[in-house]
């Protein structure tokens, strides 16, 4: 039992020792404003790096479209419109060599009708009635 006494008495003025010296690692180090001030810099700093590749992508790579070969016109067309009501219309896309009828809602799309997309420069009788009456239904949209 005296032993442990000893050891205790010797191990508390061991740390008396290294508490007066200013070496003990116990002593916890303070934390300023500054090291507030240097966090909230850095995520300054990532929130405007991510902007700019948000406004990058949206002013380079997304307007393009999407494209076949390089040089070659997009594989994705959006040809024509026909608002029903808000929120809610009819597109017709190229995609392609098939021409897609969409109905298009704010929360699904469907596909309504696909056929077969003819060459711009052919005379197609089929072309011609669905030039027609999208014409005719843009007329009657401008109308109302």
């Amino acid at each position: 039992m005296h032993n442990i006494l000893v050891t205790a008495a010797h191990a508390a003025i061991d740390s008396s020792a290294d508490i007066v010296n200013g070496t003990s690692p116990a002593v916890p180090e303070v934390v300023g404003w500054g090291s507030y001030a240097q966090a909230i810099g850095i995520l300054l700093l990532l929130l405007g790096a991510l902007y700019g590749m948000l406004w990058f992508v949206k002013k380079i790579g997304m307007n393009k479209g999407f494209k076949g070969k390089k040089g070659t016109k997009p594989t994705l067309d959006v040809e024509e419109r026909f608002h029903i009501a808000p929120k809610k219309q009819l597109v017709v896309v190229r995609f392609l060599n098939k021409r897609l009828l969409l109905g298009v809602t704010d929360h699904q799309i469907n596909l309504l009708s696909e056929t077969e997309a003819e060459d711009e420069t052919s005379d197609s009788s089929d072309s011609k009635e669905f030039t027609k009456i999208m014409g005719q239904l843009h007329n009657t949209d401008s109308d109302s």
